[in-house]
């Protein structure tokens, strides 16, 4: 027996709370989901389509493409040319999703702006949010005061799936100029596998010894994977 077909109701007949932005108005915004959230900054569906059928599929595109972020947190590392990409969205909502994007981004890193931090765990903690659905490593460099307290954080180098050039004097250009007190190393292993390589053993003690002679000293290297970390300040490697 041929399995009956489902019709959409078309959004003019989905009842207020049933409407994104009714819903929100009636129940707060955390009764919405995920797609329902994105459809407040699609604002609208195309021919065919409504929207909360076009967040759907923004959000399915761009899960595809970062697997180890799920849901709306896929969309922090999507490009205007990602969402452009998507079927039904053109030039005004890709831009207005990228500009989303980087807020989310940009607030995110002023968070540890004066924060201490104390421990191995704490500093994974925020940059396995942040670097979870990155695609190539990045190597970067985050800045402490003598407090512990992050001064910045630069990226000093991106390169493939699983290999990045990084150069001393790339890594202390910003500490130096910068004047800060010490310095935590962290880069990403976007096969979701912590542990370091041989090269990533051998870069830690190369920068370890330059950190020494130039009066900044590293005080833990922390290499993402996934939703686990490996530190070498905590395995004793440093």
């Amino acid at each position: 027996m041929a399995k009956e077909a489902v019709q959409k109701r078309p959004f003019k007949e989905l009842s207020d709370h049933e409407k994104p932005e009714e819903k929100l108005r009636m129940y707060g915004a955390s009764a919405l989901s995920d797609a329902e959230l994105l459809a407040l900054f699609l604002r609208t569906g195309t021919e065919g389509t409504t929207v909360l059928e076009l967040a759907d599929t923004v959000l399915e595109a761009l899960c595809a493409k970062t697997p180890t972020a799920p849901g709306l947190s896929s969309l922090l590392y999507g490009s205007y040319d990602d969402f452009l990409a998507v079927r039904g969205i053109g030039k005004s909502k890709a831009a207005r999703l990228a500009g989303m994007s980087e807020i989310a981004r940009r607030m995110r890193a002023t968070r540890v702006q004066g924060q201490a931090m104390t421990s191995p765990a704490m500093i994974a903690a925020y940059f396995m949010d942040d670097m979870l659905g990155l695609q190539q490593e990045e190597f970067r460099v985050v800045g402490l005061n003598p407090k512990k307290e992050i001064q910045f954080v630069e990226c000093v180098t991106k390169g493939t799936i699983n290999y990045t050039v990084v150069h001393p004097r790339d890594v202390f250009h910003f500490p130096v100029t910068r004047l800060c007190h010490s310095i935590i190393l962290v880069h990403n292993h976007p096969t979701g596998n912590p542990v370091p390589s041989k090269e990533d053993r051998d870069l830690t003690l190369r920068l370890k010894r330059a950190g020494e002679i130039m009066g900044v000293p590293v005080v833990d290297h922390i290499i993402i994977g996934g939703d686990t970390y490996y530190s070498f300040c905590q395995d004793g490697a440093l």
